[in-house]
């Protein structure tokens, strides 16, 4: 999972998010033994495009921020010589973002190799022209990318359970879940750290000190092996709010190296100004 995510990390030197060249005849970002179609723009008011048939697939599926995702899939042969754009959209309510253009080999047949800049669950998809009418378009079917971001976790605890935290929770040695500045109460964030992943609330505000984007219940820290300010991957999960579960592990002292929140709350916990 994890280390299967870092394995694949392509380090590529001077290039930007979008299409570029591999070494070898053929070229990702470019059909296979198809020609690039440099210069091709999505059309500047893209009609509702119409569905087309076949599949599209990405490999791998979950990467890092700045990591390369392949996009493949195929097109009928009949519009194999026009143009393609890769599209992605971060919200089922966002715009639709043209993020690179290619071309399909002539039997409809491409691959796009795509740097991932910008964290999140992605839906990608490809547009291609029609056929029929110069301002025709057609999409494909939808794929979910998931890509995490790297950032710097510290954890907390001690010297506050049995307080509330700012989303209303009991802090506990057992409690599972997190302390972030901006994303609602009961948002699910997924958490890779050392070959461990794990979905945790956010159930509190912070951290406010240590440059940190999020803060670990002591219990959470235990779950994925922290013991000290971290970086960690981070991904917001779409869906749901979710409750806090419990980490029902035998007694053991806390992690050596806790750091905590700042901040000033009668009520305790990771403090910060209320939603």
């Amino acid at each position: 999972m994890l280390r299967a995510r870092k394995a694949i990390w392509w380090a590529v030197p001077g290039l930007c998010a979008g299409v570029f060249a591999f070494p070898g005849p053929a070229a990702a970002g470019t059909p296979t033994g198809g020609t690039a179609a440099p210069g091709v723009s999505a059309p500047s008011t893209t009609p509702a495009p119409t569905a087309t048939g076949g599949a599209l697939a990405v490999s791998p599926s979950t990467v890092l921020e700045r990591q390369v995702a392949l996009v493949t899939g195929a097109i009928p042969a009949s519009a194999s010589g026009h143009g393609l754009w890769l599209q992605v959209r971060t919200s089922s309510k966002g715009a639709w973002v043209t993020v690179a253009s290619a071309a399909a080999a002539a039997d409809g047949s491409f691959t796009i190799a795509w740097r991932a800049s910008r964290a999140g669950q992605l839906a990608l998809r490809v547009l291609s022209a029609g056929v029929a009418s110069a301002s025709s378009v057609t999409a494909t079917p939808q794929v979910t990318l998931s890509v995490y971001q790297p950032v710097l976790a510290t954890w907390y605890g001690p010297g506050f359970y049995g307080n509330r935290t700012a989303c209303g929770e009991k802090l506990t040695h057992t409690i599972l879940g997190l302390a972030d500045r901006t994303l609602p109460c009961g948002t699910p964030v997924s958490i890779a750290y050392n070959g461990e992943t794990l979905t945790l609330p956010v159930i509190d505000r912070g951290p406010y000190a240590n440059n940190a984007t999020l803060d670990l219940t002591s219990a959470a820290a235990t779950a994925l092996g922290l013991t000290e300010t971290s970086t960690v991957e981070m991904l917001s999960l779409g869906g749901p709010l979710i409750a806090p579960t419990n980490l029902f592990a035998p007694a053991s002292p806390a992690p050596s190296g806790a750091t905590g929140s700042s901040g000033s709350n009668v009520d305790g916990g990771a403090s910060a100004p209320s939603n």
